[in-house]
C-alpha cells in the first residue's frame, strides 16, 4: 500500500525536502517515513495531520475519514460566514485583489 505521507504530499505539488523542511525533519527521515522503514514519532505525525488538515488515524491508514467531521462543521459554518465577502473579491480585477491583498496584509501585522 502507497504511504499516505506521500500520497498528501504528491497531491499538494511538493518534493519531499521542502515537506521535511516544513515539518521540521531531514528529508532522509521523511523517505524512511513514506516508505514504511521507520516507525513514525507521535509529534511529527501530529505536525504532519496539522500540515495536511487531515486525522493522525487517516496518515496511519487506520480511517479513510481525513478530517474530523465535528472541525469540518466549523470550516463550513465560517465558509457560510464570508461567503459574499469572497465572492465580491472574485469579481474584482487583479489589480483590486491585489491591493485587496495588500490591505489585508497591513492590517494583520
Amino acid at each position: 500500500m502507497e504511504s499516505r505521507i506521500k500520497i498528501l504530499r504528491e497531491k499538494r505539488g511538493l518534493i519531499q525536502e521542502i515537506l521535511a523542511a516544513e515539518i521540521g525533519i531531514t528529508q532522509q527521515m521523511l523517505s524512511r517515513y513514506e516508505k514504511d522503514v521507520t516507525i513514525i514519532k507521535v509529534d511529527v505525525l501530529k505536525r504532519l495531520a496539522a500540515y495536511f488538515n487531515v486525522t493522525t488515524d487517516y496518515i496511519l491508514g487506520v480511517s479513510d475519514i481525513k478530517r474530523d467531521l465535528s472541525r469540518q462543521i466549523t470550516i463550513n459554518e465560517t465558509l457560510d460566514e464570508y461567503y459574499d465577502l469572497i465572492e465580491v473579491y472574485k469579481k474584482l480585477d487583479t489589480f483590486d485583489q491585489e491591493l485587496v491583498w495588500a490591505f489585508l496584509q497591513i492590517i494583520r501585522t
